[in-house]
């Protein structure tokens, strides 16, 4: 597994209306963080690039120091609906208030919900079917 040099190098800085790069890269005050990730999970989970997320909005994900990137990832198992989107921020408080965090597994009127609105896309409602599973790789 191929992993990223984490020698902090001179990088040219950059200021763009989506994109900031004004430290050494790797951000030196990361390295301590890389190190506690270093000894705490395998050597598979090293090839990402050593960059530290910690805010995003949109499609702009932010470190602690100040540099800035385009989210080019479209997340992890899911497909990347922006970062900090206000309605999904909403449904998530709902689902939390609500207090049941329910999974496709067992019926709940969410499920039924979702299994519908899926249904109601598809190019003729009447002879299709949502079958809902945590990724579609089951698929």
């Amino acid at each position: 597994m191929a992993a990223y040099d984490l020698t902090p190098i001179e990088v040219p800085h950059v200021e763009t209306k989506y994109r900031s790069i004004k430290t050494k890269l790797p951000v030196p005050e990361s390295l301590a963080i890389f190190e506690v990730l270093h000894q705490s999970e395998p050597r598979s989970m090293l090839g990402q690039p050593p960059i530290i997320w910690d805010k995003a909005e949109g499609s702009v994900v932010s470190d602690r120091w100040g540099n800035r990137w385009i989210d080019w990832s479209c997340g992890v198992l899911i497909t990347n609906a922006g970062h900090g989107r206000k309605e999904i921020r909403d449904a998530l408080r709902h689902m939390i208030d609500h207090g049941l965090l329910a999974s496709y597994v067992f019926v709940h009127e969410g499920r039924a919900h979702l299994a519908e609105m899926l249904r109601k896309l598809s190019p003729d409602p009447e002879k299709y079917r949502a079958f809902v599973l945590s990724t579609g790789r089951e698929a």
